[in-house]
């Protein structure tokens, strides 16, 4: 994920060609301190990572935050893999299809309250499924939100419909 002249965070301001001096002042942030994130002499707070994500429209910068430079993320956050919205429909849908059934099993297996040792595997399994599920659903988010950023989709549009549809 790292560039080569940098890691994550120069990558995205690279590729928006813009110089340190420009994105600091854009960041609001000192011309040093972004040095020192983007050589990984500092790890940026969350509130750098927010605001380098909106500013750059680069919202994968949050979940890289949260996954590799988090300590809690690091255990409960899954990496963000793909970002081509086919792929993650097909993604999200195999999730989909292998959890149809999932809900009968977890009763049966978490009725008495106890997840047995003959139970474990399938529980295993019925969690490697639902974190499957979730990390599709994150990809599919985070696909969405690039898509409003780059202006493919209204964001006024989307966050009406959304209040709408959340009522």
């Amino acid at each position: 994920m790292a560039a080569q002249n940098g890691n994550i965070y120069r990558k995205e301001r690279d590729s928006l060609g813009w110089s340190r001096e420009l994105a600091a002042e854009k960041l609001i942030m000192s011309n040093d301190k972004l040095e020192r994130i983007e050589n990984n002499k500092q790890v940026p707070n969350p509130l750098d990572v927010l605001t380098m994500s909106d500013v750059y429209c680069a919202p994968e910068l949050c979940n890289y935050y949260c996954h590799y430079e988090c300590e809690i993320g690091r255990e409960y956050v899954p990496k963000i893999t793909e970002s081509n919205l086919p792929n993650i429909v097909i993604k999200l849908l195999d999730s989909v299809y292998r959890s149809s059934d999932i809900h009968r099993v977890l009763l049966n297996i978490t009725a008495d309250g106890i997840i047995s040792d003959d139970e474990l595997p399938i529980f295993i399994k019925i969690q490697d499924t639902l974190e499957d599920l979730s990390q599709a659903t994150e990809e599919l988010q985070i696909c969405i939100e690039k898509k409003i950023d780059n202006k493919e989709i209204s964001k006024d549009l989307y966050d009406d419909l959304k209040r709408t549809i959340h009522k």
